[in-house]
């Protein structure tokens, strides 16, 4: 355990996280078996997982709030992937296909907060499976209104990862 310790005291909760700790070990992870997890083991028996993504990312309030943002509406992005045409709306090609904002994520995003009452904007978030900023549950009534907001007012089409990637994000 010695050699991950560098990395584990750039983990939020450290050094509670660490509290008893006497082993550690390399597991699949149970929600998604094709991942691997790190499991603590402490002087009590109890097992806990720590994310080595919680100690590597360096993660802001902005970062966050974008993540969340992004991983509430990700139903309607599943939802449109699911029944578009899986071909680039510029080249055609058919690999690799991604679900692109045609007015910009970030600008859709900064239309929303300008309607909003600043003091009911989330600061403060919760970890999806994936370790990714989401929304806690007191931050529903925000979360609904930024999903329905997304719902009508963002227009997507397939393009492919090269189109998507080399597009100007200044638009």
């Amino acid at each position: 355990m010695d050699k991950f310790d560098e990395l584990f005291k750039k983990h939020p909760d450290y050094p509670s996280k660490l509290e008893g700790v006497i082993d550690m070990k390399i597991v699949r992870n149970r929600r998604n078996p094709k991942y691997y997890e790190f499991n603590l083991i402490r002087q009590n028996g109890l097992i806990e997982d720590i994310s080595y993504r919680c100690c590597i990312n360096t993660r802001n309030s902005n970062h966050d709030f974008l993540n969340a943002m992004r991983n509430c509406i990700n139903p309607q992005i599943q939802d449109f992937k699911r029944l578009s045409k899986k071909e680039c709306e510029f080249c055609k090609d058919t690999n690799n296909i991604h679900i692109d904002h045609i007015y910009m994520f970030k600008n859709l995003v900064s239309d929303f907060i300008t309607i909003q009452d600043k003091k009911n904007i989330p600061t403060k978030f919760d970890d999806n499976i994936d370790n990714m900023a989401i929304f806690k549950k007191e931050d529903v009534d925000f979360s609904n209104e930024w999903y329905s907001y997304h719902s009508v007012h963002a227009t997507l089409r397939p393009l492919c990862a090269k189109c998507n990637l080399s597009r100007s994000k200044t638009i």
